[in-house]
């Protein structure tokens, strides 16, 4: 039921409007690309501290969205797109995967990379930086 409801909730825009215009706009951009019906899965918004401000930030991950006229529309082999918005501020990636990780005080955006390890971003000056 939870699924559903948040299949609702990023298929109808007008329930989405507790997100910020940012996030808003990237799922528009989704949405209008697609020639047929656009779903997205509940984990396409997500939100986590990505910048160690205590600050939830937003993440918007592509691997979950869905358009019924292309099975690989929004992803390809190097991966799907993931964008962040923190302070107003849009990051994008083209990641497989992600996830976060906090070292000695310091928020990471982690993926992991082609040879078995993990990279580590760090946000800083409006961008993501490969640490």
């Amino acid at each position: 039921m939870r699924h559903a409801l948040a299949l609702i909730l990023l298929a109808t825009p007008a329930l989405a409007q507790d997100w910020p215009p940012e996030v808003a706009a990237i799922i528009d951009e989704a949405r209008t690309v697609c020639d047929g019906t656009f779903t997205a899965g509940p984990e396409a918004v997500t939100q986590r501290d990505l910048n160690g401000d205590g600050t939830p930030d937003w993440v918007i991950d592509s691997g979950t969205f869905q358009c019924s006229t292309s099975a690989s529309f929004y992803c390809g082999t190097e991966g799907c797109s993931v964008d962040t918005i923190i302070d107003g501020e849009r990051g994008s990636f083209t990641l497989h995967d992600w996830d976060t990780e906090t070292e000695n005080g310091i928020t990471y955006l982690t993926a992991p990379n082609d040879s078995g390890g993990t990279t580590h971003f760090l946000w800083g000056n409006g961008e993501w930086q490969i640490q």
